[in-house]
C-alpha cells in the first residue's frame, strides 16, 4: 500500500499600490510594460528600497497563520536564469520573515492541522505569453509585485487534504485583507511537491509548476500520484524533476530537472539592510485581526445548530457569513435565512456571473420575508420568487408584494371552490386517486398552487383537498 506524502508551496500577491522594491504601480489590467521603471527591471546602479507597507500585511499573514515571527530577517539574492527574471536573480530572504505555523483544516475525521514550514517575502516576477506562432512575449508589469511565499511541512496525505488547505488558506488571506488572492489573476499560485513511498521514509519528490485553479491542482495531484506509484510498481525510479499540468491532455509532463538550493548560490542582498521587526510592528497588526475561517466555523456550527457543509460555505466569504448573522439579528429565522442565501442568493449570483457584492437584498430584507411568511400573508415559493425579482434592485418586500398583489389567500371558500374546479377538470385523475394512486394528490395541489397564482396557503389546499377526496 502506498502512501502519499505531500506540501505545497503558495505564492499570494501582497495587496499594495506600489510594488516590494521599488514605487511602480501595481494594477492587474495595465497596459503591458507600462509599469516598470529601472530598479524593477534591474538596470545597473539602482538601489531597492523596501515597501514598509507590505511588511506590515506580511506580519498579519504571520500572526493568522500562528507562526512565529523572526525579529530580525534577511533578504537575499536568488540567482537563477530565465526570461521573465530581468536582473538574473530574484530578491527573497534567507532567513524567512516567519516560520512554524499552521492552518486547521476539516477532515472526514475531524479537525487536522498542516503545519507551516516557513514563510517569507520576495518579488515576483514578470509574465511569458507564448502564442500558436512560437513567439513568446514578455510583460515585466508583474515583476517586484510583493509576494509572500507560504511553504507547508510534508504533511498533506491527498488531494482532498490539499484543496482543504488552500481553501482555508486563501480564506485567511481574504479575511484579514491582504490580498485578493483570485488565482485567474495570478494573485494565489499553488506548487504541490508530491511522494509517494510504501512505509514512512519520504520518496523522490516531483514539483508541479504553474497551476490556476483549485481544480487544476487536484486533477494534478490525483495523477501524479498515479503516475508515480505505477513506475514504482514496474520496477522504475522517481526522478526529481519540475512537472507542468496539461490541461488539455489531463496529465504532468516534464519542465526540467529540480533544482538544489546549491544551484541557487543564494548570498545576502547587498542593498538591503537586515529587516527588523519590532513589538509595536506586531500588536498593531495583531489588533487588526478579524475573527478567522475555522473559529467561526466552529462558532457557527455550535450556536446556530447548522451543517457542516452549510457552515463552510457561509465562511468561504466573510461578508456572506457576517450577512447571515444580520439577518438573524434583524429577526429572520435561522434555518429560513440559511436556506436562502445558501440555495436562492448563492444561485442567483451564481446564474449571474455577479459578485456578492453587487446584490440589493439586505438582512433586512430577508428579515421582512419571514415576517410576512410567519404572518401567513406569503408562502415560501412566493418568497423565493420575490428574492429572484428584487436581487439586483433593493426594492422593499413589502412595496413588492402590494404592487404585486401577492398576498396570500386564506380564505377557505375561495380555495375550496378552486379545488372543485381542478377535481372536475381532471376526472381520470380522480378515479385512479381514488383506487389507490395517492402519489396523485401532488399533481391536485400543484394545480390549485397554479390556478391562483402560487398565492394560495399551501398548508390550508392540502387540508381542504385531503378532505375534499375523503368524501368521494
Amino acid at each position: 500500500m502506498y502512501k502519499a506524502t505531500i506540501g505545497i508551496e503558495v505564492h499570494s500577491q501582497i495587496k499594495t499600490r506600489s510594488k516590494m522594491f521599488c514605487g511602480c504601480k501595481v494594477e492587474f489590467l495595465s497596459a503591458p510594460n507600462t509599469n516598470i521603471c529601472s530598479i524593477c527591471m534591474g538596470e545597473p546602479g539602482v538601489l531597492p528600497y523596501t515597501n514598509e507597507k507590505a511588511i506590515l500585511l506580511a506580519i498579519r499573514a504571520a500572526l493568522a497563520l500562528n507562526a512565529q515571527i523572526n525579529k530580525k530577517s534577511v533578504f537575499a539574492r536568488k540567482n537563477y536564469y530565465y526570461p521573465d527574471l530581468t536582473k538574473g536573480y530574484q530578491i527573497t530572504q534567507s532567513v524567512p520573515l516567519a516560520e512554524n505555523g499552521y492552518v486547521v483544516i476539516n477532515t472526514e475525521n475531524g479537525e487536522k492541522k498542516i503545519t507551516i514550514h516557513r514563510i517569507h517575502i520576495e518579488e515576483d516576477t514578470g509574465k511569458l505569453f507564448h502564442t500558436n506562432d512560437k513567439v513568446s512575449m514578455i510583460d515585466f508589469n508583474r515583476s517586484g509585485v510583493p509576494l509572500l511565499e507560504i511553504v507547508t511541512d510534508p504533511v498533506i496525505e491527498n488531494e482532498k487534504e490539499a484543496i482543504s488547505y488552500l481553501k482555508r488558506l486563501r480564506q485567511i488571506i481574504r479575511y484579514i485583507d491582504i490580498s485578493g488572492a483570485d488565482m485567474e489573476k495570478g494573485q494565489f499560485r499553488c506548487e504541490p511537491n508530491i511522494s509517494v513511498s510504501k512505509d514512512n521514509r519520504r520518496g523522490i519528490k516531483t514539483e508541479v509548476k504553474n497551476l490556476n485553479s483549485l481544480k487544476a491542482v487536484e486533477k494534478a495531484i490525483k495523477y501524479e500520484i498515479e503516475r508515480q506509484i505505477t513506475i514504482l510498481e514496474k520496477g522504475g525510479k522517481i526522478i526529481q524533476q519540475t512537472m507542468l499540468w496539461d490541461e488539455k491532455e489531463q496529465v504532468t509532463k516534464t519542465m526540467r530537472s529540480k533544482e538544489g538550493i546549491a544551484e541557487y548560490r543564494y548570498f545576502k542582498e547587498p542593498d538591503l539592510i537586515p529587516l527588523i521587526i519590532t513589538n509595536e510592528m506586531i500588536n498593531e497588526q495583531k489588533e487588526l485581526i478579524p475573527e478567522l475561517p475555522q473559529s467561526k466555523f466552529n462558532r457557527l456550527v455550535k450556536e446556530y445548530n447548522i451543517g457542516i457543509n452549510e457552515a463552510e460555505i457561509l465562511i468561504d466569504n466573510p461578508r456572506l457569513s457576517n450577512y447571515f448573522e444580520k439577518s438573524i439579528e434583524k429577526g429572520c429565522g435561522i434555518k429560513e435565512s440559511l436556506g436562502w442565501i445558501t440555495t436562492d442568493i448563492m444561485g442567483i449570483l451564481n446564474k449571474s456571473e455577479k459578485k456578492f457584492s453587487y446584490l440589493k437584498i439586505t438582512p433586512q430584507h430577508l428579515a421582512d420575508l419571514y415576517k410576512y411568511i410567519e404572518n401567513k400573508i406569503i408562502n415560501m415559493n412566493i418568497a423565493k420568487n420575490i428574492l429572484h425579482e428584487i436581487a439586483f434592485t433593493g426594492e422593499p418586500v413589502d412595496k413588492y408584494i402590494k404592487s404585486k398583489n401577492l398576498i396570500q389567500i386564506t380564505d377557505t371558500k375561495s380555495i375550496e371552490k378552486i379545488i372543485d374546479e381542478i377535481l372536475e377538470e381532471n376526472p381520470t385523475e380522480v378515479k385512479r386517486y381514488l383506487k389507490g394512486n395517492n402519489k396523485l394528490f401532488g399533481f391536485f395541489v400543484g394545480q390549485a398552487m397554479k390556478k391562483m397564482g402560487g398565492k394560495a396557503n399551501p398548508t390550508i389546499v392540502n387540508k381542504l383537498l385531503k378532505d375534499i377526496l375523503n368524501r368521494r
